[in-house]
C-alpha cells in the first residue's frame, strides 16, 4: 500500500527555453523539423508539488453545483516559477489562465485553468508559489449572450445550441444527454449572463449542469439517475474502507407546498401534500424563474419536486477515505467516482436493530487532500431519486395509482 502516483501538469505558452517553438529568419528554430509549432506545451511540474487541495460539486441538493476549484503549493526556491525571473524557461508565460491537469495512478482528478500566481517570498530564500484553480465555469461566468429569441426545445437542445453561438464559441469538451423538460420559446435579453442561464435551464430540467473531473462541461436531465448502478461500495466490513461517516437527518430539504412559474403561466401553480403539512407544518419551495413551455410541463415538475422532498430523508452526507490503506485497484475505483457517480454505503452496527444499514447515493462533491504521504478523499452524497416511477411489466411500478408518470 502507498499512495497514489501524483502528477500536475501545466500548460506553458512556448519559448526559446521551453517547447523550441518554430521561428520564422531563424537559423536553428526556423528551420522545419528543428522545434514545435507555438503554442501551449505542457510541463510536469510534480517534483516542485509540496501540497493539493482540490474541492468540486455542491453542498446542497438545491443549489447549483460550484465551479471546481484546487490549490497547489509549488517549492519554488528556484525561482522557476518567478513571473519576474527572466531566467525562467518559462518567462514571460507564468501567467493567468494556463491550463493545468492533475493526475493521480493516471487517472484525471482535475483540469482547470491557473487563475491567480500567488507568490510569498521567503527571507531565507526558500520562496513558495501557491496556484489558485478554476474549472472552464469561470469562463462561462465572464461570457454574456446576444438578445435572440430560441425555438421551443429540449433542455439539452437549449444547452447545446447556447454553446455553439457565435458569441460564446465553447472551446471545451461537452457531454451533453438527453433532458426531459420542453422550454419555450421565450426572450433572452441583450447582455444575459451565459452561467446563470445554463443554470436556468439546470433548474428548469431539475437536472445537473458541472464540469467534470476531466474539465468536460456536463449536462444531465433528470431521468439519467432515476435507475441508480452502483460504481462503488463503501462499507466497514468488506467494501471500501471508510475514514469517516456522517449522517444527516433533517429539515433543510422538506418542502410539502411546492410553487414554480414561468412565462408560459401568469401566476404560480402549486402542489402540496396534505400528510406532509399535518405532520411537519407547510414548507414551502418556490421556483418561479423556470422556462418550461407549457402548464403540462409545470405541473410535472412540481409534481416531482413534491414527490421529492415531502419527506424528510435519513442519509449518509460524507464519506472520506484515506487512499495509502488501499490497494491500487480499489485507488483507482475512488479516484474514478466523479460527480452524479452512483455509490452504495453501508454502516453495520454492534448493537440496535437492524445490525446495518445500506444506501444507494449520488455524489454531489468530490474533495482532494494531497500530501506528500497522504491522499485522503472526500465524497458528498445527496439521495437518489425516490419518486416512483410507472414501469411496465414490473409488479409494483407497473401498478397504475402506486406511481407517477415521468414527463
Amino acid at each position: 500500500m502507498s499512495v497514489p502516483t501524483m502528477q500536475v501538469l501545466v500548460g506553458f505558452q512556448t519559448t526559446t527555453g521551453f517547447g523550441n517553438p518554430f521561428q520564422l529568419d531563424n537559423a536553428v528554430y526556423g528551420l522545419l523539423d528543428t522545434g514545435t509549432l507555438g503554442g501551449l506545451a505542457f510541463a510536469d511540474l510534480t517534483s516542485l508539488v509540496q501540497s493539493v487541495n482540490i474541492n468540486r460539486g455542491r453542498s446542497r441538493q438545491l443549489d447549483q453545483f460550484n465551479a471546481g476549484t484546487a490549490t497547489i503549493s509549488f517549492n519554488n526556491s528556484t525561482r522557476i516559477l518567478d513571473p519576474n525571473n527572466t531566467a525562467s524557461i518559462y518567462y514571460p508565460f507564468v501567467l493567468p489562465r494556463c491550463p493545468v491537469i492533475i493526475k493521480a495512478n493516471g487517472i484525471t482528478i482535475y483540469a482547470g485553468l491557473i487563475t491567480d500566481w500567488n507568490l510569498n517570498y521567503d527571507i531565507a530564500g526558500d520562496d513558495m508559489m501557491y496556484a489558485s484553480c478554476a474549472d472552464v465555469f469561470t469562463v462561462l461566468a465572464n461570457q454574456a449572450l446576444n438578445a435572440f429569441t430560441p425555438d421551443a426545445e429540449l433542455s439539452s437542445v437549449r444547452v447545446k445550441k447556447i454553446l455553439v453561438r457565435p458569441e460564446i464559441a465553447f472551446q471545451g469538451a461537452t457531454a451533453i444527454s438527453t433532458g426531459t423538460s420542453v422550454l419555450g420559446a421565450y426572450n433572452i435579453t441583450q447582455d444575459t449572463n451565459v452561467l446563470n442561464y445554463l443554470q436556468q435551464v439546470a433548474t428548469s430540467e431539475q437536472g445537473f449542469l458541472f464540469v467534470s473531473a476531466d474539465g468536460t462541461l456536463t449536462f444531465k436531465g433528470r431521468s439519467s439517475v432515476l435507475n441508480p448502478v452502483s460504481g462503488a461500495t463503501f462499507d466497514d466490513t468488506t467494501g471500501l474502507p471508510m475514514q469517516t461517516l456522517e449522517n444527516q437527518y433533517g429539515d433543510e430539504l422538506l418542502y410539502n407546498y411546492v410553487a414554480v412559474q414561468s412565462p408560459a403561466v401568469g401566476s404560480a401553480i402549486t402542489t402540496s401534500d396534505a400528510a406532509s403539512i399535518a405532520l411537519y407544518q407547510a414548507q414551502q419551495l418556490s421556483q418561479l424563474d423556470l422556462l418550461n413551455s407549457s402548464v403540462p410541463e409545470l405541473t410535472a415538475l412540481g409534481n416531482y419536486l413534491l414527490g421529492k422532498f415531502k419527506d424528510p430523508t435519513l442519509r449518509f452526507t460524507n464519506v472520506s477515505t484515506q487512499l495509502t490503506a488501499l490497494s491500487t485497484a480499489n485507488q483507482n475505483i475512488c479516484l474514478t467516482l466523479d460527480l452524479t457517480s452512483i455509490c452504495t454505503v453501508t454502516k453495520s452496527f454492534s448493537t440496535g436493530s437492524p445490525a446495518s444499514v445500506t444506501q444507494t447515493l449520488i455524489v454531489s462533491g468530490v474533495s482532494h487532500n494531497i500530501t506528500p504521504a497522504s491522499h485522503i478523499v472526500s465524497y458528498t452524497f445527496e439521495s437518489t431519486d425516490g419518486n416512483q416511477y410507472l414501469s411496465l411489466d414490473n409488479a409494483i411500478f407497473g401498478t397504475l395509482d402506486n406511481n407517477l408518470l415521468s414527463f
